[in-house]
């Protein structure tokens, strides 16, 4: 792997760095090992997510230029190994090109990872509407519709935000898949399932000042016996 690779570079420059004897060689290396050990973070961070993409089965298109990269990686070492000392990277171009590399390297595996992770998520998760979008196909004077719709804000906003953001931890990543699964889970009624005299019906308990009698015909009795909600409403007098 070519983090194996970076790290055993730096670990080579660690060495070379505590066996040198004069103060501004082993400065040098130290600063070059710096250098090294920074972009190995992120490739390192980057090889992490990988792991964690694939054991979830998030394809990953492979990052081009690697076999190049190590190829160099390899070619300084060897070099290295022969003559300890900071002029030995820095000639012809050696440590600026690997760093370039490096670079490049990293800031490609990034785009590609974030790529892949977002072509999983809208194929593979929860492909519902906002929540705004939402609201306007359902009967939003029904109790059970507000109660389920406040859920399902909740965890559209908490889910979306991951929609760009690859996971770091398996933790935040069974976190996704669980606000997936769930929003899939809630069910609504919807505006085109009520008939249109329970429509006005909720609509007028809705508003404030409640709904007449008149609204209580036997169709929206005979609903709301068939959906279980005849004790959520009482009658009281003016």
């Amino acid at each position: 792997m070519l983090l194996n690779d970076a790290r055993s570079a730096r670990e080579s420059l660690r060495l070379a760095e505590n066996a040198s004897s004069d103060i501004e060689e082993a400065e040098a290396l130290a600063a070059k090992r710096s250098e090294l050990q920074e972009l190995e973070g992120r490739i390192a961070t980057l090889a992490s997510r990988n792991a964690l993409l694939r054991e979830q089965g998030v394809l990953l298109t492979p990052v081009p230029g690697i076999d190049k990269t190590k190829q160099l990686i390899s070619q300084i070492s060897a070099r290295f190994a022969e003559s300890q000392r900071s002029d030995t990277l820095v000639d012809k171009q050696r440590w600026s090109r690997l760093i370039s590399m490096l670079t490049e390297f990293s800031a490609t595996a990034e785009t590609l990872q974030k790529q892949d992770w977002k072509d999983y998520f809208s194929r593979k998760l929860f492909g519902g509407v906002p929540p705004e979008q939402r609201k306007q196909t359902i009967l939003q004077a029904l109790p059970e519709n507000r109660k389920a719709f406040e859920r399902y804000t909740y965890l559209y906003q908490r889910f979306s935000q991951y929609r760009n953001i690859v996971p770091s931890t398996a933790e935040v990543l069974r976190e996704v898949h669980a606000f997936s699964n769930e929003l899939a889970s809630i069910q609504f009624v919807e505006n085109d399932e009520v008939p249109v005299p329970v429509r006005a019906f909720f609509n007028a308990v809705s508003s404030g000042s409640g709904a007449s009698l008149d609204f209580l015909t036997q169709e929206v009795i005979e609903w709301l016996r068939t959906n279980n909600m005849v004790s959520n409403y009482v009658v009281r007098a003016r």
